[in-house]
């Protein structure tokens, strides 16, 4: 004897259950299309084999007894979630380098009215117009004028790089404040999926939750997550892990002792915690000696030493009108040279332009002055070309790296993210399997109401 006929409302019940489950998922999905790291989940189903009896008189095996669930799956695949975090972490390190570089070339303002270059060029121009007129009085006032204008600039650029180096610093206190705060909410979860995984409940909610923290965690450091067995995941940068299951470690700020520069470690232990790679580390390039922002600093201050030692040389062996030495003609105060430099002459009187040797309204030292513009400008202008080039260099890596990004979510996206026309045709799909499951309940149902209630009653 087969099986009864009890036996198929239970396999029409649990057709009931899996439609209404994929329905249930399906609403999940669509109302989640729009949220940001979700990935769309889907009913994994698996049929049920017949039963067959056994002893002196088998029964001969029966039809299967239906579906059953097996598991609300993730569409995700780790190895695109790796891709799509690697390069996320080399857009973020390209990012901070472009846009230090950006800020550093506004700094400069090169080429323009207003750049260092302009002002090294009118300076030099003046004193050619004292070589030309060394008895006009206010040609001499135009060049202290000149003077004390170029000195003011150097002095403004050097202070806002330095405010450049502070705001670069500034972010890279926030990316290591974010990292502690995101490596804490990572064992959180690690803890929290490991108990829901443990009673069989879906912690498929708390895993979107994990690899969105993963994602920003490896653009602020160019790390990786490692997937365990139970569910949790290690988050590694390089060898060390930052989280390990339930536990994490936090990063710190010091000062290297022989450069001064900064350096991020482990809280724990001194030395470099050996992030190569995300924001952190492109504002660390940006506040290292090879960076841009302490590059510009010294060149700053190497033109603003050859521009007054070039200066003085020569002043300081011309006479002015009067016959008297000219002295120093620029002098430095406290600080960075760039910062600290100065006109040490107030008085218009007190330039001097003759050779000693000639004497009287001869202007041909400040002549000779006016032709240390190459040798004053020449190492600033290859400066300026190679950091032009560099900064053109860190935006094409840019846009290479933001390309890249782009193509790993596009590939990510494809699997994992949620298309309301694809999940209005499932939905469709589960109502008519919930409908045919009913439809096979009834239809037994109503068999059983015969064999119970109208089998057997003769004559009415």
């Amino acid at each position: 004897m087969g099986l009864s006929t009890f036996s198929s409302l239970n396999t029409a019940a649990r057709g009931l259950e899996a439609a209404r489950q994929q329905i249930a998922v399906t609403a999940q999905n669509t109302a989640n299309a729009g949220t940001v790291g979700y990935t769309r989940q889907s009913v994994g189903l698996s049929s049920l084999p017949g039963v067959q009896g056994g002893g002196l008189f088998p029964t001969p095996a029966g039809p299967g007894q239906g579906v059953q669930v097996t598991s609300v799956e993730r569409s995700s695949s780790e190895i695109l979630n790796r891709q799509v975090r690697a390069a996320v972490a080399q857009s973020a390190n390209q990012q901070v380098m472009a846009e230090t570089f950006s800020a550093v070339e506004d700094v400069l303002h090169e080429p323009g009215d207003h750049s260092v270059s302009s002002a090294v060029n009118a300076f030099h121009a003046a004193w050619q117009d004292v070589a030309l007129n060394p008895q006009d009085t206010g040609a001499a006032s135009v060049l202290l004028e000149t003077a004390r204008s170029l000195a003011s600039r150097l002095s403004a650029d050097a202070s806002r790089l330095t405010d450049q180096r502070d705001a670069v610093m500034a972010g890279l206190r926030a990316d290591v404040d974010q990292v502690n705060d995101l490596a804490d909410r990572l064992a959180d979860l690690n803890g929290s999926i490991r108990k829901a995984t443990a009673l069989g409940g879906s912690a498929n909610e708390l895993l979107d939750a994990r690899d969105q923290i993963a994602e920003e965690l490896s653009a602020l450091t160019g790390g990786q997550l490692r997937p365990a067995a139970n569910g949790t995941a290690d988050f590694m940068i390089g060898a060390s892990a930052l989280v390990s299951g339930e536990n994490h470690q936090k990063l710190a700020i010091s000062t290297d002792a022989q450069t001064g520069n900064p350096v991020v470690s482990w809280s724990h232990q001194s030395g470099s915690a050996g992030i190569t790679g995300g924001s952190i580390a492109g504002h660390l390039f940006a506040l290292s000696d090879n960076g841009p922002i302490a590059s510009a600093l010294n060149e700053y201050d190497a033109l603003a030493t050859r521009l007054a030692n070039e200066t003085n040389d020569l002043h300081a062996t011309a006479l002015t009108a009067i016959g008297q030495a000219g002295g120093n003609f620029f002098t430095f105060g406290e600080g960075r040279p760039a910062a600290a430099l100065k006109v040490a002459i107030t008085d218009p009187a007190g330039v001097a332009f003759a050779d000693p040797a000639i004497g009287g309204l001869d202007g041909s030292q400040a002549d000779k002055i006016s032709q240390l513009h190459t040798e004053v400008s020449a190492p600033w202008t290859s400066f300026v070309t190679g950091l032009g080039a560099q900064s053109r260099s860190a935006l094409d890596g840019l846009n290479l790296t933001v390309a890249t990004e782009a193509t790993a979510r596009a590939s990510q996206q494809s699997l994992s993210s949620v298309d309301r026309d694809e999940e209005a045709v499932n939905l469709v799909t589960f109502q008519h399997a919930y409908q045919a499951s009913a439809r096979v309940l009834t239809a037994v149902d109503e068999m059983l109401d015969v064999l119970i209630n109208r089998t057997g009653l003769v004559g009415r």
